[in-house]
């Protein structure tokens, strides 16, 4: 019988000498219901075995996906194996703040005490100096000096 339509058929055959009307001579259709699944059909990504050779989604591209939290174009976590995009994830991973859209590998280390790139160094890159104290205001510190990228108000 071919419930479907597609010109394959599924279940018990039923012998006969002349054609009966609905049925086909094959039973190879693996679901009779759907004219879109037979064994002449192509496997799209869908999660289900279309061409009915036991195996969902086979031959197609899979692509490791990545949740990107903060829309940065980085992704963090684990990934996701796909072969159709997932919404909200992508391609690049590697993002080491997925709450923060400036921090991401493709930022520019900027002196503000974090981590910006990515890289496992904080403010690399940027100028440090040596700041003293000046206590009485003359423009000359004493003291044991503290390096930074930027200046505290009592340097």
């Amino acid at each position: 019988m071919d419930g479907d339509g597609d010109g394959f058929g599924a279940g018990v055959g039923t012998p006969s000498c002349t054609p009966i009307p609905g049925s086909v001579t094959n039973d190879t259709d693996c679901d009779d219901n759907n004219p879109a699944v037979n064994p002449g059909a192509t496997e799209v990504c869908n999660g289900i075995d279309d061409d009915c050779n036991g195996l969902s989604d086979d031959g197609l591209t899979f692509l490791d996906y990545y949740v990107d939290g903060d829309g940065d174009g980085y992704g963090a976590g684990a990934a996701t194996s796909s072969c159709t995009a997932i919404p909200g994830s992508v391609l690049v991973a590697g993002d080491c703040d997925d709450n923060n859209s400036t921090v991401n590998p493709g930022a520019t280390e900027a002196c503000n005490g974090i981590d910006d790139d990515c890289n496992g160094l904080i403010d690399d890159g940027v100028v440090t100096l040596t700041y003293y104290v000046d206590g009485d205001g003359d423009g000359f510190g004493a003291g044991v000096g503290t390096p930074s990228c930027t200046r505290s108000q009592d340097q």
